[in-house]
């Protein structure tokens, strides 16, 4: 046997190296091949239709109670309630259809229901046996069955306000006596300075006395009225303080809500149609840096705080705000106040998805809690309340 040269070994095992490198590079480098999971075969449906039918026919009679009442009963007992329409006394109320013509004014198509007006009867009685003369004054302005016309309505109601220390049911008086040529005769008895005299802490008033000052030149007036508006510890309004003490006499689940929830809406009413304080000739002290008088200036600041931090209501806060940026050019109050009504109005859901009856519980306790805290508070209340998550 003939030996083979060394170089066709060292040929030889060149090759050998060069597969074996080639084969390591295609195991590094080469693609994967993709393997395709093979789907599971579907089960095999041995039972025909009918088949599957009478056996599941079979399972339930062999798991049915002994007594197939009982099974009924049981049956009934677990399916969900028929919803139960709250009656609150909506179908009561009377009825009215607005007729043709420009002023589209309502008639009246029925009359009220026997229980209705009785359950307005009993909220006229209660506030008139009430110790509160704010209520006893109330029932004279809600007016219940309409026994008097506007004039007598008023008249009864300044009548008792005049004699009376009260400064809601004084600061209510005023307003009516002063919106327009009052019809009331006892109005001659409601004097601002009686207003100020028996509601001394009270800035509101004195906001009136700084408009009579300037419209007659008044400037040592002016100023009086001023130093007053800046010593003032509050500024209240008592919003809302009549449509309370209505609001006040609704139990939780009074069946009878629809009478006087309506009697609210009457006091909301005539509260609406009366002037708020004057705020303009404080807006024409402090403007432009209030003419450059550094102590005007730090006078209306201090107003501004009052109004602000001590106001029932949400127009006296605002214009602490106003009154700032025209007395020094801060914004940050009013800016303040902005973001805090645009929290509020995206976190209070006003009664959405709410059945008629419960919008308006909902509608009474807030008239109840502004007339108690003041609107700011309330409006904060109901903010917290209606947090989304």
């Amino acid at each position: 046997m003939r030996r083979s040269s060394p170089a066709a070994r060292r040929t030889a095992l060149a090759v050998g190296i060069a597969a074996l490198l080639a084969a390591g590079w295609w195991w590094l480098h080469a693609p994967a091949i993709e393997h395709r999971a093979v789907a599971t075969p579907p089960e095999i449906d041995i039972d025909p239709p009918a088949m599957r039918a009478r056996r599941e026919a079979a399972l339930a009679l062999a798991t049915m109670p002994d007594d197939p009442w009982t099974f009924a009963e049981s049956l009934a007992a677990s399916a969900p309630a028929a919803p139960v329409k709250e009656d609150c006394g909506i179908a009561g109320r009377p009825q009215f259809t607005v007729a043709d013509g420009p002023a589209r004014t309502p008639v009246q198509t029925s009359g009220a229901s026997s229980r209705y007006a009785a359950a307005q009867a009993r909220v006229d009685a209660a506030l008139r046996a009430s110790a509160d003369p704010l209520d006893r004054a109330v029932a004279d302005l809600v007016n219940v069955g309409d026994m008097r016309d506007e004039s007598g309505r008023n008249e009864a109601f300044v009548q008792q306000a005049a004699v009376s220390t009260d400064p809601r049911l004084y600061a209510l008086a005023w307003r009516m006596c002063y919106s327009r040529p009052s019809t009331a005769p006892s109005c001659g008895a409601i004097g601002l300075d009686r207003w100020i005299q028996i509601d001394a802490d009270n800035g509101v008033p004195w906001l009136t006395k700084l408009g009579e000052a300037q419209a007659r030149g008044d400037a040592a007036a002016a100023r009086t009225a001023m130093s007053r508006l800046a010593s003032a510890t509050r500024f209240d309004i008592y919003l809302q303080a009549a449509a309370g003490a209505v609001a006040g006499r609704a139990a939780r689940d009074d069946p009878d809500l629809a009478a006087v929830n309506d009697l609210a809406f009457k006091a909301t009413t005539v509260e609406a149609g009366l002037p708020l304080p004057p705020f303009q000739p404080l807006m024409q002290a402090c403007r432009d840096r209030a003419g450059g008088n550094v102590d005007l200036a730090q006078t209306c600041r201090t107003i501004s705080d009052t109004l602000f931090a001590h106001s029932d209501n949400l127009l006296s806060q605002s214009i602490g705000g106003a009154v700032l940026l025209q007395a020094t050019g801060d914004a940050s109050r009013r800016d303040y106040i902005r973001t805090e009504r645009a929290v509020a109005r995206a976190r209070w859901s006003p009664a959405t998805g709410f059945s008629e009856c419960r919008a308006m519980r909902d509608s009474l306790n807030a008239l109840v809690r502004t007339a108690k805290v003041g609107e700011v508070e309330a409006m904060r209340e109901r903010a917290r309340q209606f947090v989304t998550p």
